[in-house]
């Protein structure tokens, strides 16, 4: 009976130690750190024919703990084409839960998303649709690979063929930053109503009179309130040219799956939310500034019938 009780107590024992080591795995791959200064995200050439970027330490085994933010951004009518070595490596995981690279079309990390890879076979060739790609690449706490390396260049932009080429920029701009890093161009707004207007970003000094912009007023309503939104002033220098200039209505955050209205032709409605946090986005690029918007913003508290 003791010898029985011992081999009990022992089976016991290395159950519990397996558990707690699962546990504690599990744990770390929660709570790794997503936040590395940008000096240890690696190395990258610029070159107005296009450049070269690189996972950390490539082709060496890429540190753990890393969030490398890359955005590469072309001339005005031009579009990124993105290729990634065949010599690439990523820890593989179900849906790339752990490290691997996301890329979206878009200069934000809200913008669409056009994939997110991981493992061993190297994404396929990547196209833009303007003038951005946001690239992420995220290592958590343990297993790391070879990494990656990726190349880009610049094709012109099918949707301005009729329009011709820009003379480019002085060398394209790849930025590699955290997220944190982006000069924003932010308003914040409140209260029961106010006036949303184009014109506070000059007034602001959020932009200069000849540079793009893409900036974003954040309304919040008081509590249990929602958000009506009425035109009171609207033109897009560059109608029907979603590319160039648009005004984005979001219901609840900033995300693209919380897009209520985008309006980019002649004519913009008033909008709904249902929500007590509505976002409101302008794009211009730089020869779309003339474009303007004026909203006045109303909070309203919904009224509820009581059951006779």
């Amino acid at each position: 009976m003791i010898y029985g009780r011992s081999l009990f107590h022992i089976v016991a024992s290395l159950i519990i130690l397996h558990l707690s080591g699962a546990t504690k795995k599990g744990t770390e791959k929660q709570t790794t750190s997503e936040t590395q200064k940008s000096v240890q995200c690696g190395t990258w050439t610029k070159h107005a024919e296009g450049g070269i970027f690189t996972s950390p330490n490539y082709p060496s085994k890429y540190p753990p703990d890393r969030e490398c933010i890359y955005i590469i951004e072309a001339a005005p009518r031009q579009c990124i084409e993105l290729y990634f070595d065949e010599k690439y490596s990523i820890e593989p995981s179900w849906e790339c839960k752990f490290d691997h690279i996301e890329v979206r079309d878009g200069p934000f990390g809200f913008s669409p998303i056009i994939g997110r890879f991981c493992g061993q076979q190297n994404p396929p060739v990547i196209k833009s649709s303007g003038r951005f790609l946001w690239i992420k690449f995220f290592a958590d706490g343990e297993l790391e690979s070879m990494g990656f390396s990726a190349r880009y260049n610049f094709t012109p932009d099918p949707d301005f063929k009729d329009l011709g080429v820009l003379k480019p920029l002085p060398a394209p701009f790849l930025y590699v930053c955290l997220a944190f890093c982006y000069l924003a161009c932010e308003f914040e707004m409140g209260g029961p109503e106010g006036i949303v207007e184009s014109i506070q970003i000059m007034k602001e000094g959020k932009a200069s009179a000849s540079e793009a912009v893409d900036c974003k007023w954040y309304i919040r309503a008081p509590p249990r309130s929602k958000i009506y939104l009425r035109f009171l002033d609207y033109e897009m220098q560059n109608s029907n040219e979603c590319k160039r200039n648009f005004v984005a209505v979001y219901d609840g955050s900033s995300s693209v799956e919380d897009l209520r209205a985008k309006f980019c032709s002649t004519v913009a409605n008033d909008v709904m939310l249902r929500t007590g946090l509505g976002v409101i986005r302008l794009w211009a690029d730089e020869g779309s500034r003339n474009s303007r918007f004026q909203m006045l913003f109303t909070s309203f508290q919904e009224r509820r019938l009581a059951l006779s």
